[in-house]
């Protein structure tokens, strides 16, 4: 008897290789995705980390910004508002007389009634300030000849006036320079009978002669001015 054989199949050896070398690719692109995607989760990584030590600084910071103290309050009664102008002095003190070395005018040559005759002004000292040669301090003396004179009767010495004789030219009181408000029924509350008194003039170097206009005062004419 011959020998039997048996029917089978040769496997197919390039159906073989192509399905290992398909294996072996998707091996490799799965291998490259895993290491793809620990690349992309490393980088997450570090972003976050950046981003939570920004959020740890800012929030730092903005503890430092509210831990710091708050100025503290000012009592209001102790504040000054220097926008509130401050009333002028109603009488003035027996020493608001600018100094001056000069030698005073004769007593009693100068003299004049004020507010209608209740009160009295003498000037004491016309002279020029030492380095201020455009400048002539008069000094005077106010009396109060009247009992009981109202507090409203004054000399406001800032509206003092100079005139020249020979030019009828004015000079004005230097701003800031001159005692100010002297009230005469002021001087009598505080058992004064005189104060003395002061007020800077611009007046040019070579003006030597002045007449001289106090408020509520008669005038003084061709009063020298001491060098």
């Amino acid at each position: 008897m011959g020998i039997l054989r048996r029917n089978y199949k040769r496997p197919n050896v390039e159906t073989e290789l192509y399905s290992r070398r398909s294996n072996r690719l998707l091996s490799r692109f799965a291998i490259a995705l895993s290491t793809l995607a620990i690349i992309l989760s490393s980088l997450t990584l570090a972003r976050v980390f950046t981003l939570q030590r920004e959020v740890e600084a800012l929030e730092a910071s903005l503890e430092q910004l509210t831990a710091i103290p708050s100025p503290t309050a000012t009592n209001p009664s102790n504040t000054t508002d220097s926008n509130i102008p401050t009333p002028p002095p109603v009488i003035a003190p027996d020493s608001t007389i600018a100094p001056s070395p000069t030698a005073t005018l004769e007593p009693g040559r100068f003299v004049q009634p004020a507010l209608s005759n209740q009160g009295q002004v003498e000037l004491i000292r016309v002279n020029r300030i030492p380095g201020q040669f455009d400048v002539v301090n008069v000094q005077i003396r106010i009396r109060a000849l009247k009992p009981n004179i109202p507090l409203s009767e004054n000399i406001d010495l800032n509206g003092t006036t100079a005139r020249n004789p020979g030019t009828n030219e004015i000079y004005k009181v230097i701003s800031g320079e001159s005692t100010g408000v002297v009230s005469l029924g002021a001087m009598q509350s505080t058992n004064q009978t005189t104060v003395d008194a002061y007020v800077w003039l611009q007046v040019p170097m070579q003006v030597n002669v002045i007449d001289i206009y106090i408020p509520n005062t008669e005038p003084f004419a061709n009063v020298p001015i001491a060098s």
